[in-house]
């Protein structure tokens, strides 16, 4: 297992690294990393995970900002739908597109 590419975002490490020729997408806290964190997604293609690594981390951002946190491969606040995290990275939606879902879910 070899650490291909790295992200610091909002106290966590997004990491990308590649395992028996796939490329794994997780999220591990920069505080207490424990291995390789939790996985989020898995890719065929090395860019294909650091494009994802890096739009996770926007939707990280926009999520954390309206009150939503990460818990076991969802976006949770209370009182609304979870939304998948495998969900929201296969989507194309854009900055704008990703907080209008947040508000409207």
């Amino acid at each position: 297992m070899t650490v291909k590419h790295l992200i610091k975002c909002h106290g966590s490490e997004i990491l990308v690294r590649e395992e028996d020729g796939s490329y794994i997408l997780s999220i591990q806290s920069s505080t207490n990393p424990l291995g390789f964190g939790s996985p989020l997604e898995t890719f065929a293609e090395k860019e294909e995970a650091i494009q994802a690594a890096d739009k996770f981390c926007n939707l990280l951002t926009a999520a954390k900002e309206r009150g939503y946190y990460l818990e076991n491969g969802y976006f949770v606040k209370p009182d609304k739908e979870k939304l998948s995290v495998k969900q929201c990275l296969q989507r194309e939606l854009g900055e704008d597109g990703w907080i209008t879902e947040l508000e409207q879910v």
